[in-house]
């Protein structure tokens, strides 16, 4: 079935014993029923000009209805509908089967008693369901809608209702007025997150009109772990995110200090890598719990996206009337796969970080001194003043051998030539190994041995 265009689909009755008519009219409690059966199914429903069209058509053919304030007078417009002199409909029900179309429900004396938007959502979703706030607090609720469309080019497509004045007298003081804000999110596990309000597609207020927020969503590859690791294991456990009201300093390696006001802690004992990051951060936009490490509440489910993976770099996201979102004690190998908002908007970097991984023969390895290697300035090597490389955090190139492959970082400028010298003691002779670390994580140095056979140190 598809939603109702014709009303020559649909049945009708007024003030009769209703079987299986779709629209059902009751003069004496003035209300409109709208019941699936037929062609009309409830989850595709009827357009609003469709109902519309269906009431002039019924005032026309009925005698008796005809006697009465008329529930309609004219359509605003096909987005836009009114029932007036009192006249509403019977149940949620019923009014959850418009379609395309906003409804305010008017009294006798001309004011709006109810106002309702209609919400479409463009874009197919694959799995789950859109939800929405009326609240920008931090810690506002969330409600749901009552048809879903999966597969679908659009997902929703529902009156959601912005104003309440139950007296009718002009003022919302008595009700409620939620015309000012509305927002839509999309997070599913292991999909793309996506959220549209009011404000986002151009519309500072609301009224009873349609509305069409995008909000779609694809498989997403960033995401490496489970709701249940993330919530039981390493690194995720020792992480967290905080707001602040006032800038946090931060400098990115070499770069900086810019300021930010939201940190995220990537663990300072376990240093989360760029994609851990993502999926945790990613997690906690779903908890229905406060996620504010902070003093304050923001409650996972309605904070605005914090994050987002544009290829294989990570991206924060300025957070409007926040400020910039930065990671502590982020993985070394991850600081060229990160850019950060700061709170100008900018996006700031690492200086890039290159790689280079010193592999180790099996007799290195094997030797019980332990076999011990320095990376050496190829400029400076051979010379009394030999300088030692430093990695990415300052800290000298240099230890025991304790695998056939350990890689290290540094922070690259231009190319640097290095030479290595790989020691062993009973088991292993002595290596050189002479290489350049170029801009790129792949750089090598390869240091074979071979077996030592004429080491001794006798008793």
């Amino acid at each position: 079935m598809a939603k109702i265009l014709d009303p020559d689909d649909l049945t009708y009755i007024v003030n009769g014993s209703p079987t299986t008519q779709n629209i059902r009219i009751d003069t004496t409690a003035k209300t409109i029923e709208i019941v699936a059966g037929g062609s009309l199914v409830a989850k595709d429903g009827l357009t609003g000009q469709c109902f519309y069209s269906k009431l002039k058509e019924i005032i026309r053919a009925d005698a008796n209805l005809i006697k009465f304030a008329l529930p309609v007078n004219e359509m605003i417009h096909d987005e836009s509908l009114e029932l007036i002199n009192g006249w509403d409909f019977k149940d949620t029900s019923s009014l959850k089967m418009i379609r395309d179309c906003g409804v305010a429900i008017v009294s006798t004396s001309g004011v709006p008693i109810k106002m309702y938007a209609c919400f479409v959502t463009l874009g197919t979703v694959l799995t789950g369901a859109p939800y929405l706030t009326q609240s920008s607090a931090t810690d506002a609720t969330t409600s749901t809608f009552t048809h879903v469309n999966i597969g679908e080019t659009f997902c929703i497509n529902e009156l959601v209702q912005i104003y309440s004045d139950p007296n009718g007298d002009g003022s919302a003081a008595d009700g409620y007025d939620r015309r000012a804000y509305a927002k839509l999110f999309l997070r599913e596990y292991g999909y793309t997150y996506t959220e549209s309000s009011n404000a986002d597609i151009g519309y500072p207020a609301l009224t009873y009109k349609k509305y069409n927020f995008p909000l779609t969503h694809v498989v997403d590859a960033g995401v490496v772990a489970n709701d249940a690791t993330v919530d039981s294991a390493l690194p995720y456990t020792g992480m967290s995110i905080q707001w602040y009201g006032t800038d946090q300093s931060r400098s990115l390696g070499a770069n900086g200090p810019y300021n930010f006001r939201v940190i995220i802690n990537a663990n300072s004992s376990q240093n989360a890598t760029h994609d851990q990051v993502y999926t945790f951060v990613q997690r906690q936009l779903r908890r229905t719990a406060d996620i504010d490490a902070g003093a304050g509440v923001r409650t996972g489910n309605v904070a605005s996206a914090i994050v987002f993976m544009d290829g294989a770099t990570l991206k924060t996201i300025h957070q409007a009337g926040v400020g910039g979102v930065h990671v502590d004690n982020l993985a070394a190998s991850s600081r060229n796969n990160i850019a950060e908002a700061d709170n100008t908007q900018a996006y700031r970097t690492y200086p890039f970080t290159a790689a280079i991984t010193l592999e180790f023969d099996s007799f290195l390895v094997a030797d019980a001194g332990p076999a011990k290697f320095w990376l050496f300035d190829a400029a400076t090597y051979g010379t009394s003043g030999a300088t030692i490389i430093n990695d990415a955090d300052g800290v000298p190139i240099t230890g025991n051998v304790t695998g056939a492959s350990m890689s290290f970082s540094y922070a690259y400028s231009v190319d640097k030539p290095v030479v290595g010298l790989a020691v062993g003691k009973a088991d292993a002779k002595i290596a050189i190994a002479a290489t350049t670390i170029a801009q790129s994580t792949a750089n090598k140095a390869t240091f074979v041995a071979g077996q030592e056979r004429w080491y001794a140190n006798p008793a």
